[in-house]
Protein backbone atom coordinates (compact mmCIF):
# COMPACT_ATOMS: atom_id res chain seq x y z
CA UNK A 1 0.00 0.00 0.00
CA UNK A 2 0.97 3.67 -0.29
CA UNK A 3 1.41 3.98 3.47
CA UNK A 4 3.79 1.07 3.61
CA UNK A 5 5.82 2.39 0.67
CA UNK A 6 6.25 5.77 2.26
CA UNK A 7 7.00 4.25 5.63
CA UNK A 8 9.70 2.07 4.15
CA UNK A 9 11.34 5.04 2.40
CA UNK A 10 12.80 6.41 5.60
CA UNK A 11 10.04 8.88 6.46
CA UNK A 12 10.32 10.21 10.04
CA UNK A 13 7.72 8.93 12.42
CA UNK A 14 5.04 11.33 13.57
CA UNK A 15 4.66 13.00 10.14
CA UNK A 16 1.30 12.08 8.69
CA UNK A 17 -0.10 12.59 5.22
CA UNK A 18 -3.57 13.52 4.01
CA UNK A 19 -5.22 10.30 5.17
CA UNK A 20 -5.13 9.25 8.83
CA UNK A 21 -2.12 7.08 9.54
CA UNK A 22 -0.51 7.83 6.17
CA UNK A 23 3.10 9.02 6.24
CA UNK A 24 4.22 11.97 4.11
CA UNK A 25 7.65 12.63 2.68
CA UNK A 26 8.98 16.11 3.44
CA UNK A 27 10.78 17.57 0.41
CA UNK A 28 12.30 21.05 0.20
CA UNK A 29 11.76 23.05 -2.98
CA UNK A 30 15.30 24.42 -2.71
CA UNK A 31 18.35 22.25 -3.42
CA UNK A 32 21.02 21.90 -0.75
CA UNK A 33 23.96 24.30 -0.96
CA UNK A 34 27.12 23.05 -2.68
CA UNK A 35 29.82 21.53 -0.53
CA UNK A 36 32.26 24.33 -1.34
CA UNK A 37 30.07 27.26 -0.17
CA UNK A 38 32.09 27.57 3.03
CA UNK A 39 35.17 28.46 1.00
CA UNK A 40 33.56 31.65 -0.31
CA UNK A 41 34.59 33.63 2.79
CA UNK A 42 38.28 32.92 2.16
CA UNK A 43 38.27 33.71 -1.58
CA UNK A 44 39.52 36.98 -3.02
CA UNK A 45 37.18 38.51 -5.61
CA UNK A 46 38.72 39.33 -8.99
CA UNK A 47 39.39 42.96 -9.88
CA UNK A 48 36.71 44.95 -11.65
CA UNK A 49 37.09 44.92 -15.46
CA UNK A 50 37.18 48.70 -15.83
CA UNK A 51 38.43 48.56 -19.43
CA UNK A 52 35.68 46.16 -20.48
CA UNK A 53 33.06 48.32 -18.72
CA UNK A 54 34.33 51.40 -20.53
CA UNK A 55 34.16 49.62 -23.90
CA UNK A 56 30.66 48.37 -23.13
CA UNK A 57 29.51 51.86 -22.16
CA UNK A 58 30.85 53.34 -25.40
CA UNK A 59 29.27 50.54 -27.42
CA UNK A 60 25.88 51.04 -25.78
CA UNK A 61 26.09 54.81 -26.29
CA UNK A 62 26.94 54.33 -29.97
CA UNK A 63 24.00 51.94 -30.42
CA UNK A 64 21.63 54.40 -28.72
CA UNK A 65 22.88 57.28 -30.88
CA UNK A 66 22.40 55.18 -34.01
CA UNK A 67 18.87 54.27 -32.95
CA UNK A 68 18.02 57.94 -32.34
CA UNK A 69 19.41 58.90 -35.74
CA UNK A 70 17.42 56.16 -37.46
CA UNK A 71 14.31 57.26 -35.60
CA UNK A 72 14.80 60.89 -36.64
CA UNK A 73 15.33 59.91 -40.29
CA UNK A 74 12.20 57.83 -40.07
CA UNK A 75 10.23 60.73 -38.61
CA UNK A 76 11.36 62.99 -41.44
CA UNK A 77 10.63 60.31 -44.02
CA UNK A 78 14.19 60.28 -45.35
CA UNK A 79 15.48 56.88 -46.46
CA UNK A 80 13.13 54.83 -44.27
CA UNK A 81 15.21 52.11 -42.57
CA UNK A 82 14.36 48.65 -41.40
CA UNK A 83 12.51 49.16 -38.09
CA UNK A 84 13.59 45.76 -36.79
CA UNK A 85 17.09 47.18 -36.27
CA UNK A 86 15.68 50.03 -34.18
CA UNK A 87 13.66 47.76 -31.90
CA UNK A 88 16.48 45.27 -31.50
CA UNK A 89 14.93 42.54 -33.62
CA UNK A 90 17.78 42.37 -36.08
CA UNK A 91 20.98 40.59 -35.10
CA UNK A 92 24.13 42.69 -35.33
CA UNK A 93 27.66 41.54 -35.89
CA UNK A 94 29.59 41.05 -32.69
CA UNK A 95 32.70 43.13 -32.20
CA UNK A 96 36.02 41.75 -31.08
CA UNK A 97 36.15 44.03 -28.05
CA UNK A 98 35.46 42.30 -24.75
CA UNK A 99 32.54 43.73 -22.79
CA UNK A 100 30.70 42.75 -19.63
CA UNK A 101 27.21 41.42 -20.32
CA UNK A 102 24.49 39.76 -18.25
CA UNK A 103 21.90 37.70 -20.14
CA UNK A 104 22.97 39.39 -23.36
CA UNK A 105 22.60 42.94 -21.98
CA UNK A 106 25.75 45.07 -21.88
CA UNK A 107 26.67 46.31 -18.39
CA UNK A 108 27.52 50.02 -18.47
CA UNK A 109 29.68 51.98 -16.06
CA UNK A 110 27.29 54.44 -14.34
CA UNK A 111 30.11 56.95 -13.92
CA UNK A 112 30.64 57.11 -17.70
CA UNK A 113 27.03 57.15 -18.90
CA UNK A 114 25.97 60.51 -20.32
CA UNK A 115 22.39 61.35 -19.38
CA UNK A 116 20.43 62.73 -22.33
CA UNK A 117 17.50 64.05 -20.30
CA UNK A 118 17.47 64.54 -16.52
CA UNK A 119 13.65 64.55 -16.50
CA UNK A 120 13.13 67.87 -14.74
CA UNK A 121 9.45 67.94 -15.80
CA UNK A 122 8.07 64.37 -15.60
CA UNK A 123 4.51 65.53 -16.31
CA UNK A 124 5.50 66.48 -19.86
CA UNK A 125 6.95 63.03 -20.42
CA UNK A 126 3.78 61.48 -19.01
CA UNK A 127 1.63 63.50 -21.41
CA UNK A 128 3.86 62.55 -24.33
CA UNK A 129 3.66 58.85 -23.46
CA UNK A 130 -0.13 59.09 -23.24
CA UNK A 131 -0.26 60.77 -26.63
CA UNK A 132 1.95 58.14 -28.22
CA UNK A 133 -0.06 55.39 -26.58
CA UNK A 134 -3.27 56.70 -28.15
CA UNK A 135 -1.59 56.95 -31.52
CA UNK A 136 -0.29 53.39 -31.24
CA UNK A 137 -3.80 52.09 -30.56
CA UNK A 138 -5.18 54.03 -33.53
CA UNK A 139 -2.36 52.81 -35.78
CA UNK A 140 -2.91 49.23 -34.69
CA UNK A 141 -6.57 49.49 -35.67
CA UNK A 142 -5.50 50.94 -39.01
CA UNK A 143 -2.96 48.14 -39.46
CA UNK A 144 -5.63 45.51 -38.86
CA UNK A 145 -7.85 47.26 -41.41
CA UNK A 146 -5.01 47.29 -43.96
CA UNK A 147 -4.24 43.61 -43.35
CA UNK A 148 -7.87 42.78 -44.12
CA UNK A 149 -8.44 45.07 -47.09
CA UNK A 150 -4.92 45.64 -48.48
CA UNK A 151 -2.69 42.83 -47.20
CA UNK A 152 0.16 43.73 -49.58
CA UNK A 153 0.24 47.44 -48.75
CA UNK A 154 0.82 47.64 -45.00
CA UNK A 155 4.57 48.24 -44.74
CA UNK A 156 4.21 51.97 -44.22
CA UNK A 157 1.68 51.42 -41.45
CA UNK A 158 3.95 48.86 -39.78
CA UNK A 159 6.90 51.24 -39.97
CA UNK A 160 4.89 54.06 -38.40
CA UNK A 161 3.65 51.76 -35.65
CA UNK A 162 7.16 50.49 -34.89
CA UNK A 163 8.45 54.05 -34.87
CA UNK A 164 5.86 55.17 -32.31
CA UNK A 165 6.59 52.19 -30.09
CA UNK A 166 10.28 53.07 -30.23
CA UNK A 167 9.48 56.66 -29.23
CA UNK A 168 7.43 55.36 -26.30
CA UNK A 169 10.41 53.31 -25.13
CA UNK A 170 12.62 56.39 -25.34
CA UNK A 171 10.18 58.49 -23.34
CA UNK A 172 9.72 55.79 -20.69
CA UNK A 173 13.49 55.53 -20.26
CA UNK A 174 13.57 59.22 -19.39
CA UNK A 175 11.63 58.43 -16.21
CA UNK A 176 14.66 56.62 -14.78
CA UNK A 177 16.29 59.86 -13.63
CA UNK A 178 13.09 61.01 -11.97
CA UNK A 179 12.59 57.58 -10.39
CA UNK A 180 16.14 57.57 -9.01
CA UNK A 181 15.64 61.00 -7.44
CA UNK A 182 12.32 59.97 -5.87
CA UNK A 183 13.87 56.81 -4.42
CA UNK A 184 16.72 58.81 -2.85
CA UNK A 185 14.27 61.37 -1.46
CA UNK A 186 12.13 58.64 0.08
CA UNK A 187 15.15 56.94 1.66
CA UNK A 188 16.41 60.21 3.12
CA UNK A 189 12.96 61.05 4.49
CA UNK A 190 12.78 57.64 6.19
CA UNK A 191 16.24 58.15 7.70
CA UNK A 192 15.26 61.61 8.93
CA UNK A 193 12.04 60.30 10.47
CA UNK A 194 13.96 57.51 12.21
CA UNK A 195 16.50 59.93 13.63
CA UNK A 196 13.73 62.22 14.86
CA UNK A 197 12.10 59.28 16.66
CA UNK A 198 15.41 58.35 18.27
CA UNK A 199 16.00 61.96 19.29
CA UNK A 200 12.52 62.22 20.77
CA UNK A 201 13.03 59.00 22.72
CA UNK A 202 16.40 60.25 23.98
CA UNK A 203 14.88 63.53 25.16
CA UNK A 204 12.19 61.65 27.05
CA UNK A 205 14.80 59.48 28.78
CA UNK A 206 16.88 62.55 29.68
CA UNK A 207 13.83 64.21 31.21
CA UNK A 208 13.11 61.09 33.28
CA UNK A 209 16.71 60.98 34.52
CA UNK A 210 16.65 64.67 35.41
CA UNK A 211 13.40 64.17 37.29
CA UNK A 212 14.87 61.29 39.29
CA UNK A 213 18.03 63.30 40.09
CA UNK A 214 15.98 66.25 41.26
CA UNK A 215 13.97 64.04 43.55
CA UNK A 216 17.15 62.56 44.99
CA UNK A 217 18.58 66.00 45.73
CA UNK A 218 15.42 66.95 47.57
Amino acid sequence: SRTMANSGAGVPEGVEGDAPGEAQLLVSEFPPPPFYYKLASSLTPPPLPHEALEKGTKKAAAAAAKARAESERMRLGVDTPNTDAILGGESQEEEDDEVVAVFGEIVEDPYLVEVQDICEEPTKIRDEVNRLNREVVQMFIGLVRDLVNRPLENKKRRDELSHNIFLMLQECNKFREHQAREVVIELLEKQLAGRKDVLCTLKEEVEKVNYVLNRMEE
